[in-house]
């Protein structure tokens, strides 16, 4: 979405704020409010995988962002990339609290990298600046200081990977917005990325699967089902929902690619609890079923296969964890698309 005259990156529709500013809405409003509050209410206005994208047009430009107050920590982290490089120490991390932050963007730093001659090193141009906005929380827009100008097609990879999930997918424990398995994943792929993680709230929703598959944006997606609701679903109840949004998905790929798993490795696990085995063989069987040569399945437990890349709650994987994740997702799409 384009407005400031910069881009709104992962970002489908501009809302008030509450005590003013926008908040950043990841999915079309219509969308939203057919979804579960969690993810409606919370979850869709989060900024993971958001990013505020412009080209420099005064020496100096200024953001002005705020942190929700209702979050729970005071601080959310920020990063600030020109390109593909991160930023240098000192513009880079950037701790955006409940209080107005003022991040500070000089054309000199974004132009110390002139010895790279060539505009395509890396993903992205170097001279289009990149603020990755914390994946945790919600993060609201207030104001922008300094001319800017939106970023060019050719300045951001023309493909796009799509990641939808729990918090997991969301980022949860990855410490910072560029370390998440979708960001890492992306960035392995040579794509851009489109991060859908809906933590503690992926239901799972026809409505969710029908939005996804009308996107014509990406070409490939992967798709994580099942830890926000094994502890309130029934096996049946589950199935009745994934068999419905595989089936969705599946539809209309093209030439697009899926790959779904379930579960990853997780306390659930540990405890020998009989209906994570059940789920993982549901979601195992819808793809089976599809019938469908672009979709593919992984179990969630080939992905994280360690305990050690878990973090003390055994539920989200830790920033090795996360780490782990991408370059296992990374090796078996590669494999299924050689």
């Amino acid at each position: 979405m384009i407005s400031h005259d910069m881009e709104f990156y992962n970002v489908e529709e501009l809302a008030d704020a509450p005590g003013g500013g926008l908040a950043l809405r990841r999915i079309p409003s219509r969308v939203s409010e057919t979804l579960n509050q969690g993810a409606a209410v919370h979850r869709s206005i989060n900024t993971c995988g958001c990013e505020i994208r412009f080209n420099m047009e005064d020496e100096e430009v200024q953001l002005f962002l705020r942190r929700d107050v209702e979050t729970s920590s005071p601080f959310g982290i920020g990063e600030v990339y020109f390109g593909s490089f991160q930023a240098p120490y000192g513009i880079t991390p950037q701790m955006i609290g409940k209080d107005t932050t003022v991040i500070t963007i000089r054309r000199k730093d974004v132009e110390a990298s002139s010895l790279l001659q060539n505009s395509d090193d890396g993903l992205f141009d170097r001279k289009l600046v990149r603020v990755l906005l914390p994946y945790d929380s919600k993060t609201y827009f207030v104001d922008k200081q300094g001319q800017t100008s939106p970023p060019l097609p050719a300045q951001a990879p023309a493909r796009r990977y799509l990641a939808y999930g729990s918090s997991i997918t969301h980022g949860g424990d990855a410490v910072r917005p560029s370390g998440t398995y979708a960001m890492r994943l992306a960035n392995m792929l040579n794509m851009d990325l489109i991060n859908l993680g809906f933590a503690g709230s992926a239901q799972m929703e026809p409505s969710m699967a029908e939005y996804i598959a009308e996107r014509k944006d990406w070409q490939i997606a992967t798709i994580e089902m099942g830890i926000n609701v094994i502890g309130q679903w029934s096996a049946a109840k589950f199935k009745d929902r994934v068999d419905r949004f595989v089936d969705i998905l599946a539809r209309d790929l093209g030439d697009r690619s899926l790959f779904v798993t379930d579960l990853y490795l997780c306390k659930y696990d540990l405890e020998n609890d009989p209906l994570i085995s059940e789920y993982r063989a549901i979601v195992k069987n819808a793809v089976e079923c599809a019938g469908q040569t672009r979709l593919h399945y992984i179990a969630g437990t080939e992905l994280l296969a360690s305990v050690e890349e878990l973090t003390a709650d055994l539920i989200h994987p830790s920033a090795a964890g996360q780490e782990a994740i991408a370059r296992r997702w990374d090796d078996f799409i590669r494999s299924q698309m050689s």
